[in-house]
């Protein structure tokens, strides 16, 4: 046999063996996939961080558990994304992208199917989270933020003591609501506020991650992040006392 043909066999039988190792591969993907699936328990309303990489964070929000089902068995999801034995790429093709809703902060989107809701951050800002929820989760106003929340709500409370800390960018402050006989102390960071006084009433912003629904001073310091401290000269009836979000 001449060279040439000698040669153009070799050529054709390695374009065909490169032919069918694409097909196997996509036929293994795609079985792979068939046989995983997601399984979710639902439950709750608080918003937890559940796995981080090195360039994403990823939330649960209104479920307990998320299930990755290989048919044989069964790993929950952050420890299967820890292993290398499902990437976000899966679990999105896994839930699907039939029902898709965009947001106009830079790209965001999210996708979800009849058990579970993905909400894929692409901001302007450059937050590129993960929220995981139920299949009706909406986005909340904290998501795809750089500190993630669900919700904001103001308490006023007269400030009646102000004490130093012995880590100067900390105050203790001795509060008070209206009509309420109970005073707590607690310990806020300075520059949210570096003109506060003695004496007078303050606006306290609060982001809720749905950890409690208490109303009491304590509970609210101790479960919520305190965004913001602005004075007020409201009175009484006036002042500004929001329910502890949700």
């Amino acid at each position: 046999m001449p060279k040439k043909q000698i040669f153009g066999s070799i050529i054709i039988l390695i374009v065909l063996s490169l032919i069918c190792m694409f097909i196997y591969d996509e036929f293994k993907d795609e079985k792979n996939n068939h046989q995983k699936k997601l399984i979710v328990e639902k439950g709750g309303s608080k918003l937890s961080l559940y796995y981080t990489d090195k360039n994403h964070h990823y939330y649960v929000y209104g479920l307990r558990k998320i299930i990755v089902d290989y048919g044989d068995h069964d790993l929950e999801l952050d420890k299967a994304l820890e292993a290398k034995q499902i990437t976000i790429d899966e679990v999105i093709h896994l839930i699907g992208n039939d029902n898709k809703l965009s947001y106009g902060d830079g790209g965001s989107i999210k996708i979800n199917n009849q058990d579970i809701s993905l909400l894929q951050c692409h901001t302007t800002n450059g937050n590129r989270d993960y929220y995981f929820g139920p299949s009706n989760m909406v986005k909340k106003e904290g998501f795809c933020q750089e500190e993630a929340y669900i919700c904001t709500f103001t308490k006023t409370y007269l400030v009646r003591d102000i004490t130093e800390s012995n880590d100067s960018k900390y105050i203790y402050l001795t509060l008070r609501a209206f009509q309420d006989e109970e005073v707590f102390t607690v310990k806020v960071k300075k520059s949210l506020n570096p003109e506060i006084e003695e004496g007078k009433s303050y606006e306290f912003t609060f982001a809720s991650i749905g950890n409690s629904k208490k109303e009491d001073i304590e509970s609210i310091f101790t479960n919520h992040k305190l965004l913001s401290i602005i004075a007020t000269d409201k009175e009484g009836l006036e002042q500004v006392n929001e329910s502890v979000c949700e």
